[in-house]
């Protein structure tokens, strides 16, 4: 037992609920009407702008979120334990994140 990891609890939220997996939804969904087999709401020439303020707008909300999300009722939340995260052991000439 002394091998385990410190544990650290959080209040996860539903998926539901989660800004960043609305995000996605929607531009899935954006995505699989833009197929030319189904009907085009974004010309094929502005999929690389698309995709790049998709990537941006998840960047983003990822460093506004700290909670996890998990599938449970919208509006509730549920405890999630995760492994603490401590600092990386050090190694010369490498720079972590």
């Amino acid at each position: 037992m002394a091998d385990e990891k410190p544990q650290v609890t959080y209040w996860g939220i539903s998926i539901f609920n989660s800004r960043t997996a609305q995000l996605n939804t929607i531009a899935l969904v954006v995505m699989i009407f833009s197929l030319t087999e189904i009907i085009t709401l974004i010309p094929p020439k502005w999929m690389p702008g698309y995709a790049a303020v998709m990537a941006v707008l998840n960047i983003f909300l990822r460093t506004q979120t700290v909670r996890p999300a998990s599938f449970i009722a919208p509006g509730t939340s549920s405890q999630v334990s995760v492994d603490k995260v401590g600092p990386p052991p050090a190694e010369p000439g490498k720079t972590t994140d």
